[in-house]
């Protein structure tokens, strides 16, 4: 297939002939609620009898469970009941998303982090039920710990389960990689790590039990996937799933780390056997000791070129930090791959991860999933084999980008338009005015304190997250002529819901203000499967898309058997069907809608995407390739005498496909950007030191560059009007392009984030971090 023209898009300047719904910077359908304080999320719904939950939580890192006694809590004034591992009727366990991670731990079993759960004390009030906790007798025996992959990998150490500390292990190899290296004239040897990372989303966990009108066990929380959810509840209490329901409320924030089922499940548990309303909420020690963590990464890489820059073999050893759950660790050594490999052409490639357990909090769905770690060291290698070769680092990308067609270093080629060219080409004049103003700056400070660098990074991401390639949707003719669009895409903040009413609304030719959705809620939407990986707009876009189109097409058959006219000839137009040659002539929506009661036709219409016949099961790769390209640079100064770095610029270009709301595509890349920031220069969480956001560094508003973002539109050959995933591309390229530029300032080479303070002064005044360059 080949790619409609790319065009360069600034937020400021889109183009005229725009359609007035896509490509328009529509207000969040849902902004008017949260500006008012009149929306209400799961924590602030009170319902009558509704009983509080709190969780007994380990303080040790590492401890068998040998006495659980619980009798002294339950005779405690205001205590429901205490539940412990024994009480769970159905698995004891998340199958399906975290393997050998229990609901509640049993005694005589082993607790392997500081926050694990034992039990959960239920009292009428949130205090009673704390108070009861604390005399709760608990016996453990304490065992030895490792936080950290080196000791969880030494032999005779510590052994976290009984098979061991690895979890899986992915690799990825083509081409004769010692012939390769002999090619190369300039080969880079090196090692790079990152960080543990909390999410510090601005709503901790918080969930709401209850049963609904048809008994049903109802479970309100924030999540990506309710569906899934729906299942593991089920699997805990040993019902069939009709028997749950999970709806998604508004949220204040995920950022991956609300796909984690633990409180969902712990609260439908207490609804089920207590039959009451309760609420799980946790404070905010227990989100940094209880939730999941951003993987930290160590990298061993191996990169040759050729003198000219060609770019020929890459070796790549990844060690991923997991903590003490699967919880969906399991899948980060292809996204390692994958990052690291990047959108560029190698001749031969040798390219393996692995994911430790260690007795760290649990890791887990962070924003861009294992990406992120894995983008980092090979953008940065890619800037110190530039510096080697003194050709520019945006030269060496653009003359070896993947080309479309060609086979990645993953074994295939990409599934989706490919806009690498457009990408760097876009960056470039940002990039040069960047170092201009840098090198006068330091031309006009020579010895001064202060110093300026400038650095860049590509990448790529994959939306092609594993999952389901056949999403349903519904869309609907309302009696009272307004539209209902039925799926499944949670809102945790990114504007999703805006984004699908945008859809329908472009395909009906009405404001979004009479398209109604019901979204994330099992009882009521189908199973639209994972939303994680930037799925959301291409997948279930699409299949709205499709509902809206068939249901458009009942509508004109039906106006024009009530008109006389050819439907052909019709058009939907704010809340009327017309002809387009005579306008006048037309019919409300209203009216149509009776016709369709009269006939005993239904007025709610399937819609599907379904890319499975694309990919066969029996060929397939194991996650479909389908992803975007970006580039950033940034410019930062940096103090030499304490270390301290501001990021004064940064330019980000972005192929989003197509633009379907300008402002929340903005909104979306300057967050990432921020907490790419975040992760460059400050968030560090340290087991066993971090308990909560009075150590753990976050970047404030002062901490904020001047940011610009440039819009690159190459259509996608699938998505909805050509668009794109976008929600989560931009943090992958932000901590290399400001390490990139730190080392460039200070003249000596980074490869540990966060660059603190301390660590980066100690460079300067160490000069530890010399290149690790050969010459065969």
């Amino acid at each position: 297939m080949t790619a409609a023209p790319t065009t360069p898009l600034s937020e400021h300047s889109l183009p005229g002939d725009r359609r007035s719904i896509i490509g328009g910077s529509s207000r969040r359908i849902d902004s008017h609620g949260k500006l008012t304080g009149e929306t209400r999320y799961a924590e602030d719904i009170t319902l009558p009898g509704m009983v509080h939950i709190y969780v007994l939580r380990s303080p040790h890192p590492h401890a068998r469970l040998l006495e659980l006694d619980t009798s002294q809590a339950e005779r405690m004034p205001g205590v429901v009941r205490v539940i412990t591992a024994e009480d769970v009727p159905g698995e004891n366990g998340l199958t399906g998303y975290s393997q050998d991670e229990p609901v509640l731990t049993p005694v005589g079993d082993t607790l392997r982090q500081v926050g694990a759960p034992l039990a959960l004390v239920v009292g009428d009030t949130w205090e009673q039920a704390r108070l009861a906790a604390q005399a709760v007798r608990v016996e453990y025996q304490l065992l030895p710990h490792v936080y950290t992959v080196d000791e969880a990998l030494q032999e005779g150490g510590v052994r976290i389960y009984p098979n061991g500390n690895i979890l899986n292990t992915f690799q990825a190899a083509h081409g004769d990689l010692q012939a390769a290296f002999e090619r190369c004239e300039v080969v880079l040897e090196a090692e790079y790590d990152t960080s543990f990372q909390e999410h510090s989303a601005l709503e901790r966990e918080a969930v709401l039990g209850y049963l609904d009108e048809e008994g049903r066990v109802t479970v309100v929380g924030a999540t990506h996937e309710p569906h899934w959810q729906q299942g593991y509840i089920a699997q805990a209490l040993g019902v069939d799933a009709s028997q749950v329901r999970v709806i998604v409320p508004p949220t204040g924030g995920s950022f991956g780390g609300k796909q984690d089922p633990w409180p969902l499940v712990a609260t439908g548990l207490v609804t089920h056997l207590l039959r009451r309303p309760a609420r799980l909420a946790y404070s905010r020690r227990e989100v940094f000791d209880a939730t999941p963590k951003r993987h930290p990464y160590h990298a061993h890489l191996k990169v040759g070129a050729t003198a000219q820059g060609e770019l020929v073999a890459l070796q790549a050893r990844i060690l991923a930090n997991t903590g003490a759950y699967d919880s969906a660790g399991y899948y980060i050594p292809n996204y390692a791959v994958t990052g690291v490999s990047g959108p560029y052409a190698w001749q031969a490639v040798d390219l393996q991860a692995q994911v430790v357990y260690t007795n760290a909090p649990k890791c887990g769905q962070f924003r861009g999933f294992g990406a992120p770690q894995g983008v980092f060291p090979i953008e940065c290698a890619l800037d110190e084999l530039s510096l080697a070769l003194n050709i520019d680092p945006l030269e060496l990308r653009l003359h070896n980008r993947l080309q479309q067609g060609a086979i990645s270093a993953l074994g295939y080629p990409v599934a989706e338009s490919l806009a690498c060219r457009e990408v760097l080409e876009a960056l470039r004049p940002r990039y040069q005015h960047f170092q201009a103003e840098a090198e006068a700056f330091n031309a006009a400070h020579p010895d001064g304190e202060l110093r300026m660098g400038v650095g860049m990074a590509g990448m790529w991401y994959r939306f092609g997250k594993s999952g389901s390639l056949r999403i349903p949707s519904f869309a609907e003719l309302a009696q009272d002529g307004h539209f209902i669009v039925y799926c499944s895409a949670p809102d945790y903040g990114q504007g999703i819901k805006t984004v699908m009413v945008q859809l329908a609304g472009e395909v009906l030719g009405e404001r979004p203000e009479r398209i109604e959705l019901v979204n994330a809620d099992t009882a009521l939407t189908p199973d639209s499967n994972v939303q994680g990986a930037s799925r959301a707009t291409y997948f279930v876009g699409s299949s709205v898309v499709n509902a809206a189109e068939n249901l458009k097409s009942e509508i004109l058959a039906m106006a024009g058997e009530m008109l006389d006219r050819d439907p052909a000839g019709l058009a939907l137009k704010e809340g009327r069907v017309a002809s387009r040659a005579e306008p006048a002539i037309g019919l409300a929506l209203a009216e149509v809608a009776g016709e369709f009661d009269r006939l005993g036709k239904p007025r709610k219409i399937a819609g599907v995407f379904d890319l499975s016949p694309l990919f066969p099961e029996a060929t397939r790769p194991e996650y479909i390739p389908l992803f975007v390209t970006g580039a950033q640079a940034a410019q930062v100064l940096v103090d030499m005498e304490t270390g301290l770095v501001r990021v004064q610029r940064m330019a980000a270009v972005h192929d989003v496909g197509r633009l379907i709301n300008p402002k929340d595509a903005h909104g979306q890349i300057v967050g990432a950007m921020m907490m790419g920031i975040g992760s460059a220069l400050l968030e560090e969480y340290i087991p066993g030191k971090s308990t909560g956001f009075s150590d753990y560094i976050l970047p404030l508003i002062d901490a904020a560059p001047e940011i610009e973002v440039i819009f690159i539109e190459t259509p996608s050959y699938h998505g909805p009007f050509g668009a794109k995933g976008v929600g989560e591309t931009a943090i992958l390229p932000t901590a290399p392009a400001i390490i990139n530029a730190i080392s460039r300032a200070i003249g000596v080479r980074l490869r540990r984030i966060p660059a603190t303070p301390p660590r980066v002064l100690e460079l300067v005044r160490g000069n530890s971090g010399r290149y690790g360059l050969q010459k065969p």
